[in-house]
Protein backbone atom coordinates (compact mmCIF):
# COMPACT_ATOMS: atom_id res chain seq x y z
CA UNK A 1 0.00 0.00 0.00
CA UNK A 2 2.82 2.38 0.89
CA UNK A 3 4.51 1.65 -2.44
CA UNK A 4 1.22 2.39 -4.24
CA UNK A 5 0.91 5.74 -2.44
CA UNK A 6 4.48 6.63 -3.38
CA UNK A 7 3.83 5.69 -7.00
CA UNK A 8 0.75 7.89 -6.99
CA UNK A 9 2.79 10.80 -5.57
CA UNK A 10 5.38 10.30 -8.30
CA UNK A 11 2.68 10.45 -10.96
CA UNK A 12 1.39 13.73 -9.48
CA UNK A 13 4.79 15.40 -9.71
CA UNK A 14 4.75 18.28 -12.21
CA UNK A 15 7.55 19.50 -14.43
CA UNK A 16 9.30 22.49 -12.85
CA UNK A 17 9.79 25.65 -14.91
CA UNK A 18 13.17 26.33 -13.36
CA UNK A 19 14.14 28.72 -16.16
CA UNK A 20 11.68 31.31 -14.85
CA UNK A 21 13.30 31.09 -11.41
CA UNK A 22 16.76 31.50 -12.93
CA UNK A 23 15.57 34.53 -14.91
CA UNK A 24 14.28 36.15 -11.72
CA UNK A 25 17.55 35.43 -9.91
CA UNK A 26 19.56 36.82 -12.83
CA UNK A 27 17.43 39.99 -12.95
CA UNK A 28 17.90 40.55 -9.22
CA UNK A 29 21.68 40.20 -9.53
CA UNK A 30 21.93 42.42 -12.63
CA UNK A 31 19.93 45.21 -10.99
CA UNK A 32 22.01 44.66 -7.85
CA UNK A 33 25.27 45.12 -9.75
CA UNK A 34 24.04 48.40 -11.29
CA UNK A 35 22.85 49.76 -7.94
CA UNK A 36 26.04 48.61 -6.21
CA UNK A 37 28.17 50.49 -8.75
CA UNK A 38 26.05 53.58 -8.28
CA UNK A 39 26.42 53.27 -4.51
CA UNK A 40 30.12 52.42 -4.41
CA UNK A 41 31.87 54.65 -6.95
CA UNK A 42 31.83 57.52 -4.41
CA UNK A 43 34.63 55.70 -2.57
CA UNK A 44 36.94 57.44 -5.06
CA UNK A 45 36.19 60.80 -3.47
CA UNK A 46 37.23 59.49 -0.05
CA UNK A 47 40.22 57.48 -1.29
CA UNK A 48 41.48 58.92 -4.63
CA UNK A 49 44.03 56.12 -4.97
CA UNK A 50 41.15 53.68 -5.53
CA UNK A 51 39.39 53.25 -8.89
CA UNK A 52 35.74 54.17 -9.48
CA UNK A 53 34.91 50.56 -10.29
CA UNK A 54 36.93 48.97 -7.46
CA UNK A 55 33.93 47.40 -5.68
CA UNK A 56 32.09 46.71 -8.95
CA UNK A 57 34.93 44.52 -10.23
CA UNK A 58 35.29 42.75 -6.90
CA UNK A 59 31.55 42.08 -6.77
CA UNK A 60 31.60 40.65 -10.30
CA UNK A 61 34.41 38.36 -9.16
CA UNK A 62 32.28 37.40 -6.13
CA UNK A 63 29.40 36.50 -8.45
CA UNK A 64 31.62 34.46 -10.79
CA UNK A 65 33.10 32.52 -7.86
CA UNK A 66 29.59 32.05 -6.45
CA UNK A 67 28.30 30.74 -9.79
CA UNK A 68 31.19 28.26 -10.02
CA UNK A 69 30.36 27.12 -6.47
CA UNK A 70 26.69 26.82 -7.48
CA UNK A 71 27.43 24.72 -10.58
CA UNK A 72 29.76 22.39 -8.66
CA UNK A 73 27.02 21.76 -6.09
CA UNK A 74 24.40 21.34 -8.83
CA UNK A 75 26.47 18.67 -10.61
CA UNK A 76 26.53 16.46 -7.49
CA UNK A 77 23.36 14.34 -7.10
CA UNK A 78 21.22 15.54 -4.21
CA UNK A 79 21.20 12.08 -2.65
CA UNK A 80 24.99 12.29 -2.37
CA UNK A 81 24.65 15.67 -0.70
CA UNK A 82 22.32 14.05 1.82
CA UNK A 83 24.89 11.34 2.56
CA UNK A 84 27.64 13.96 2.86
CA UNK A 85 25.65 16.24 5.15
CA UNK A 86 27.31 15.00 8.39
CA UNK A 87 30.71 15.85 6.87
CA UNK A 88 29.41 19.26 5.79
CA UNK A 89 28.33 19.99 9.35
CA UNK A 90 31.62 18.84 10.85
CA UNK A 91 33.44 21.07 8.39
CA UNK A 92 31.10 23.97 9.20
CA UNK A 93 31.74 23.61 12.95
CA UNK A 94 35.48 23.53 12.25
CA UNK A 95 35.24 26.76 10.23
CA UNK A 96 33.12 28.45 12.92
CA UNK A 97 35.79 27.58 15.48
CA UNK A 98 38.64 28.56 13.14
CA UNK A 99 37.52 32.21 13.04
CA UNK A 100 38.80 32.65 16.60
CA UNK A 101 42.33 31.80 15.46
CA UNK A 102 42.52 34.88 13.25
CA UNK A 103 42.88 38.47 14.40
CA UNK A 104 39.53 40.19 15.05
CA UNK A 105 38.32 42.74 12.51
CA UNK A 106 36.18 45.58 13.76
CA UNK A 107 35.97 43.98 17.19
CA UNK A 108 34.57 40.68 15.87
CA UNK A 109 36.09 37.32 14.94
CA UNK A 110 33.84 36.52 11.99
CA UNK A 111 36.29 35.98 9.13
CA UNK A 112 38.96 33.52 8.03
CA UNK A 113 41.70 35.32 6.14
CA UNK A 114 42.82 33.38 3.06
CA UNK A 115 44.88 36.26 1.73
CA UNK A 116 42.99 36.80 -1.53
CA UNK A 117 39.66 36.82 0.30
CA UNK A 118 38.03 36.71 3.70
CA UNK A 119 35.60 33.86 4.30
CA UNK A 120 32.68 34.38 6.70
CA UNK A 121 31.49 30.90 7.80
CA UNK A 122 28.32 32.24 9.47
CA UNK A 123 26.89 33.01 5.99
CA UNK A 124 27.33 29.37 4.96
CA UNK A 125 25.91 28.18 8.29
CA UNK A 126 22.46 29.50 7.33
CA UNK A 127 22.23 27.38 4.17
CA UNK A 128 23.97 24.25 5.45
CA UNK A 129 21.84 24.13 8.59
CA UNK A 130 18.72 24.03 6.41
CA UNK A 131 20.27 21.17 4.41
CA UNK A 132 21.24 19.28 7.55
CA UNK A 133 17.79 19.52 9.15
CA UNK A 134 16.07 18.47 5.92
CA UNK A 135 18.35 15.44 5.62
CA UNK A 136 18.03 14.61 9.32
CA UNK A 137 14.26 14.26 9.21
CA UNK A 138 13.91 12.80 5.72
CA UNK A 139 17.15 11.00 4.94
CA UNK A 140 15.27 7.92 3.75
CA UNK A 141 12.12 9.77 2.64
CA UNK A 142 10.50 8.54 5.84
CA UNK A 143 9.81 10.16 9.21
CA UNK A 144 11.22 7.69 11.73
CA UNK A 145 11.91 10.28 14.45
CA UNK A 146 8.89 10.07 16.72
CA UNK A 147 10.34 10.49 20.23
CA UNK A 148 11.21 13.79 21.89
CA UNK A 149 14.92 12.94 21.79
CA UNK A 150 15.00 12.27 18.04
CA UNK A 151 12.38 14.82 16.98
CA UNK A 152 13.30 17.76 19.21
CA UNK A 153 16.40 17.52 21.38
CA UNK A 154 18.92 16.35 18.75
CA UNK A 155 17.93 18.78 15.94
CA UNK A 156 17.40 21.65 18.40
CA UNK A 157 20.80 20.85 19.92
CA UNK A 158 22.43 21.31 16.51
CA UNK A 159 20.53 24.56 15.96
CA UNK A 160 21.59 25.90 19.35
CA UNK A 161 25.22 24.84 18.88
CA UNK A 162 25.54 26.65 15.54
CA UNK A 163 23.65 29.64 16.96
CA UNK A 164 25.97 29.91 19.98
CA UNK A 165 29.13 29.55 17.88
CA UNK A 166 28.03 32.43 15.64
CA UNK A 167 26.84 34.53 18.59
CA UNK A 168 30.23 34.10 20.25
CA UNK A 169 32.04 35.81 17.35
CA UNK A 170 30.01 38.00 18.17
CA UNK A 171 27.42 38.15 15.38
CA UNK A 172 24.05 38.50 17.05
CA UNK A 173 22.11 39.20 13.84
CA UNK A 174 23.34 36.11 11.99
CA UNK A 175 22.84 33.95 15.07
CA UNK A 176 19.21 35.11 15.31
CA UNK A 177 18.65 34.35 11.62
CA UNK A 178 20.18 30.88 12.07
CA UNK A 179 17.97 30.20 15.08
CA UNK A 180 14.81 31.45 13.33
CA UNK A 181 15.42 29.57 10.09
CA UNK A 182 16.13 26.46 12.15
CA UNK A 183 12.72 26.77 13.80
CA UNK A 184 11.07 27.38 10.43
CA UNK A 185 12.58 24.17 9.04
CA UNK A 186 11.45 22.27 12.14
CA UNK A 187 7.92 23.54 11.48
CA UNK A 188 8.10 22.57 7.80
CA UNK A 189 9.33 19.12 8.84
CA UNK A 190 6.21 18.59 10.93
CA UNK A 191 7.41 19.19 14.49
CA UNK A 192 4.62 18.86 17.03
CA UNK A 193 2.94 22.07 18.23
CA UNK A 194 3.56 21.12 21.86
CA UNK A 195 7.28 21.12 21.18
CA UNK A 196 7.07 24.68 19.85
CA UNK A 197 5.39 25.72 23.09
CA UNK A 198 8.33 24.18 24.95
CA UNK A 199 10.78 26.03 22.68
CA UNK A 200 8.91 29.31 23.30
CA UNK A 201 9.24 28.85 27.05
CA UNK A 202 12.94 28.09 26.68
CA UNK A 203 13.40 31.22 24.53
CA UNK A 204 11.74 33.42 27.16
CA UNK A 205 14.01 31.98 29.85
CA UNK A 206 17.02 32.47 27.57
CA UNK A 207 16.20 36.14 26.89
CA UNK A 208 15.77 36.81 30.62
CA UNK A 209 19.15 35.18 31.29
CA UNK A 210 20.82 37.28 28.58
CA UNK A 211 19.84 40.46 30.37
CA UNK A 212 20.18 39.23 33.95
CA UNK A 213 23.66 37.78 33.43
CA UNK A 214 24.83 40.62 31.13
CA UNK A 215 25.74 38.20 28.35
CA UNK A 216 25.14 40.75 25.59
CA UNK A 217 27.99 42.90 24.33
CA UNK A 218 27.63 46.61 25.21
CA UNK A 219 27.03 47.65 21.58
CA UNK A 220 24.42 44.89 21.16
CA UNK A 221 22.57 46.00 24.27
CA UNK A 222 22.91 49.60 23.10
CA UNK A 223 21.28 48.82 19.74
CA UNK A 224 18.31 47.19 21.45
CA UNK A 225 17.93 50.04 23.94
CA UNK A 226 18.18 52.67 21.22
CA UNK A 227 15.62 50.86 19.09
CA UNK A 228 13.21 50.67 22.03
CA UNK A 229 13.78 54.35 22.81
CA UNK A 230 15.36 53.67 26.21
CA UNK A 231 18.54 55.58 25.36
CA UNK A 232 19.47 58.32 22.91
CA UNK A 233 20.36 57.55 19.32
CA UNK A 234 23.98 57.19 18.31
CA UNK A 235 25.79 56.78 15.00
CA UNK A 236 24.20 53.46 13.98
CA UNK A 237 20.70 54.78 14.58
CA UNK A 238 21.77 57.90 12.69
CA UNK A 239 22.40 55.67 9.68
CA UNK A 240 18.76 54.62 9.82
CA UNK A 241 17.64 58.26 9.92
CA UNK A 242 19.78 59.07 6.88
CA UNK A 243 18.50 56.00 5.02
CA UNK A 244 14.90 57.12 5.65
CA UNK A 245 15.78 60.56 4.33
CA UNK A 246 17.32 58.97 1.25
CA UNK A 247 14.19 56.90 0.57
CA UNK A 248 11.96 59.91 1.17
CA UNK A 249 13.94 62.04 -1.26
CA UNK A 250 13.47 59.39 -3.95
CA UNK A 251 9.73 59.92 -4.04
CA UNK A 252 7.64 57.86 -6.42
CA UNK A 253 10.02 57.44 -9.38
CA UNK A 254 13.38 58.24 -7.79
CA UNK A 255 16.21 60.61 -8.59
CA UNK A 256 17.58 58.35 -11.34
CA UNK A 257 20.45 55.85 -11.30
CA UNK A 258 23.66 57.50 -10.21
CA UNK A 259 21.90 60.74 -9.29
CA UNK A 260 21.43 60.17 -5.57
CA UNK A 261 23.36 62.22 -3.01
CA UNK A 262 22.90 60.23 0.19
CA UNK A 263 25.48 57.65 -0.88
CA UNK A 264 28.04 60.26 0.17
CA UNK A 265 26.66 60.19 3.73
CA UNK A 266 25.61 56.63 4.56
CA UNK A 267 28.78 54.76 5.72
CA UNK A 268 27.75 51.25 4.56
CA UNK A 269 25.81 52.30 1.48
CA UNK A 270 26.83 49.34 -0.72
CA UNK A 271 26.45 46.62 1.93
CA UNK A 272 23.84 46.78 4.70
CA UNK A 273 22.05 49.93 3.46
CA UNK A 274 22.17 49.40 -0.29
CA UNK A 275 18.36 49.22 -0.38
CA UNK A 276 18.26 52.85 0.79
CA UNK A 277 20.33 53.87 -2.25
CA UNK A 278 18.00 51.86 -4.47
CA UNK A 279 15.04 53.67 -2.89
CA UNK A 280 16.56 57.10 -3.47
CA UNK A 281 17.51 56.48 -7.10
CA UNK A 282 14.62 54.26 -8.27
CA UNK A 283 11.90 55.52 -5.93
CA UNK A 284 8.87 53.72 -4.58
CA UNK A 285 8.25 52.00 -7.91
CA UNK A 286 11.80 50.63 -8.03
CA UNK A 287 11.64 49.36 -4.45
CA UNK A 288 8.25 47.72 -5.04
CA UNK A 289 9.39 46.02 -8.25
CA UNK A 290 12.57 44.80 -6.58
CA UNK A 291 10.72 43.33 -3.61
CA UNK A 292 8.22 41.67 -5.94
CA UNK A 293 11.13 40.03 -7.79
CA UNK A 294 12.24 38.47 -4.50
CA UNK A 295 8.68 37.45 -3.69
CA UNK A 296 8.01 35.80 -7.05
CA UNK A 297 11.36 34.01 -7.04
CA UNK A 298 10.79 32.56 -3.56
CA UNK A 299 7.14 31.81 -4.35
CA UNK A 300 8.20 29.87 -7.44
CA UNK A 301 10.87 28.04 -5.43
CA UNK A 302 8.24 26.93 -2.92
CA UNK A 303 5.80 25.92 -5.69
CA UNK A 304 8.56 23.98 -7.41
CA UNK A 305 9.32 22.15 -4.19
CA UNK A 306 5.68 21.32 -3.42
CA UNK A 307 4.55 20.32 -6.90
CA UNK A 308 7.74 19.38 -8.70
CA UNK A 309 10.02 17.55 -6.25
CA UNK A 310 9.24 14.09 -4.90
CA UNK A 311 12.18 13.58 -2.52
CA UNK A 312 11.07 14.89 0.88
CA UNK A 313 14.53 16.00 2.01
CA UNK A 314 14.94 18.02 -1.18
CA UNK A 315 11.41 19.39 -0.84
CA UNK A 316 12.01 20.60 2.73
CA UNK A 317 15.40 22.07 1.85
CA UNK A 318 14.08 24.13 -1.08
CA UNK A 319 11.17 25.47 0.97
CA UNK A 320 13.50 26.29 3.87
CA UNK A 321 15.97 27.96 1.50
CA UNK A 322 13.21 30.13 0.03
CA UNK A 323 12.14 31.20 3.52
CA UNK A 324 15.76 31.95 4.40
CA UNK A 325 15.97 34.39 1.47
CA UNK A 326 12.68 36.02 2.44
CA UNK A 327 13.70 36.23 6.11
CA UNK A 328 16.97 37.95 5.29
CA UNK A 329 15.27 40.36 2.85
CA UNK A 330 12.65 41.27 5.46
CA UNK A 331 15.30 41.91 8.12
CA UNK A 332 17.53 43.97 5.80
CA UNK A 333 14.65 46.09 4.51
CA UNK A 334 13.22 46.35 8.03
CA UNK A 335 16.49 47.88 9.24
CA UNK A 336 16.59 50.35 6.33
CA UNK A 337 13.05 51.51 7.17
CA UNK A 338 13.80 51.75 10.88
CA UNK A 339 11.44 48.91 11.79
CA UNK A 340 14.30 46.84 13.23
CA UNK A 341 17.55 47.79 14.98
CA UNK A 342 20.72 47.87 12.81
CA UNK A 343 21.90 44.29 12.36
CA UNK A 344 24.55 44.14 9.63
CA UNK A 345 22.46 41.70 7.57
CA UNK A 346 23.12 41.71 3.83
CA UNK A 347 20.52 41.91 1.06
CA UNK A 348 20.76 38.50 -0.68
CA UNK A 349 22.40 38.50 -4.15
CA UNK A 350 22.79 42.29 -4.02
CA UNK A 351 24.90 43.56 -1.09
CA UNK A 352 28.66 43.59 -1.52
CA UNK A 353 30.30 40.51 -0.01
CA UNK A 354 31.84 37.30 -1.30
CA UNK A 355 30.72 34.96 1.49
CA UNK A 356 27.06 36.01 1.31
CA UNK A 357 27.03 35.69 -2.48
CA UNK A 358 28.70 32.26 -2.41
CA UNK A 359 26.41 30.95 0.32
CA UNK A 360 23.15 31.99 -1.32
CA UNK A 361 24.24 30.89 -4.79
CA UNK A 362 25.37 27.62 -3.20
CA UNK A 363 21.85 27.21 -1.86
CA UNK A 364 20.54 27.69 -5.40
CA UNK A 365 22.97 24.99 -6.49
CA UNK A 366 21.32 22.54 -4.06
CA UNK A 367 17.96 23.43 -5.63
CA UNK A 368 19.30 22.65 -9.11
CA UNK A 369 20.84 19.44 -7.78
CA UNK A 370 17.43 18.39 -6.46
CA UNK A 371 15.86 19.05 -9.87
CA UNK A 372 18.60 17.01 -11.57
CA UNK A 373 17.91 14.11 -9.23
CA UNK A 374 14.21 14.47 -9.97
CA UNK A 375 14.73 14.19 -13.72
CA UNK A 376 17.12 11.24 -13.37
CA UNK A 377 14.94 9.18 -11.03
CA UNK A 378 11.35 10.01 -11.84
CA UNK A 379 11.16 10.67 -15.57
Amino acid sequence: MQQENRSLEKNNIQKVNYKGIIYLLSLIMVIGIVVLYSASYVIYYKYPEMDFDYYLIRQIVNIVVGLIFMFIIALIPFQKHIKLTPFYMVGLVFLLLAVFVFAPQGGSSRWIDFGVMNLQPSEFAKVFLVLFLASYFFKEDDTKHIGILEQLIIPLGWIMMITFLVAAEPDLSSSLIIFLIGLIVLYISGLRFSYFVLIAIMCIIGVVMLFQLNLLKPYQLGRIQEFLGITQKVAEEGQVDVSLQAISSGGFLGEGLGMGNYKFIIPVQFTDFIFAILGEELGFVGMAVFLFLYYFMCRNLIKAAIHGIYNMAAKVFVIGYAYLILLQVVINVGVVFGLLPPTGVTLPFVSYGGSSMMAFLGGFGFFLSALNDQSRNYT
